[in-house]
């Protein structure tokens, strides 16, 4: 229904997709324009914030973590790193549904890709956006500098698209796009690329 259609999640959706496009055409294609991973970094914040409202309003959480740990093993051969990103959201996503288990979701992380770090940071996401917007910030910024300070620090521009209420009319995210999406481009990139070193 259109009254609970929520144009500023489909706003970061859409923000989360392009600058993960961007960002993967800067590793796979262009990998000395640094510009393009520091854009990239604010997809995975984006996607972060998606978790926590896909957890919190899906209907049926069985089927939507299903839906998560399916999409990390199709990835699998295709993605950079094995044990991928889809994996430590779906790690993250049981960590708010089950927060009781925190510290296992947490340990679970370490093999995967973007790790502690990963988890954290989407706990300070989670922090600012359902208890205490201040704790939160301070959180996430303190973890950026905990891990080490590199590219990755980037991820703090996706905050105030959170904060704000950014809700641009933009054609309705498909909750199923992302799932074909995500190692449909990473492929067809990978592809280019076989393609012109041959």
């Amino acid at each position: 229904m259109e009254k609970s259609f929520d144009h500023k999640l489909n706003t970061i959706k859409w923000i989360g997709i392009i600058t993960m496009l961007i960002d993967h055409m800067g590793y796979f294609l262009f990998p000395q324009l640094l510009w393009m991973r520091v854009i990239g970094r604010i997809a995975f914040p984006g996607f972060l914030y998606g978790i926590i409202e896909g957890t919190k309003r899906t209907k049926n959480y069985k089927k939507y973590i299903v839906r998560l740990l399916i999409l990390g093993i199709i990835s699998m051969p295709i993605t950079p790193n094995t044990l991928n990103v889809i994996f430590l959201l779906a790690l993250f996503s049981l960590s708010i549904k089950y927060k009781k288990y925190f510290i296992v979701f947490l340990l679970l992380s370490i093999p995967v890709e973007y790790g502690v770090y990963g988890m954290l940071f989407g706990w300070g996401i989670y922090w600012m956006k359902e208890y205490n917007r201040d704790q939160g910030i301070l959180f996430s910024i303190i973890i950026q500098f905990i891990m080490g300070v590199s590219v990755q620090a980037f991820s703090l521009m996706a905050l105030p698209l959170f904060l704000g209420n950014i809700r641009i009319k933009l054609p309705k995210v498909s909750k199923y796009f992302f799932y074909v999406f995500y190692p449909l481009h990473q492929g067809i990139l990978i592809f280019i690329v076989t393609w012109i070193n041959q």
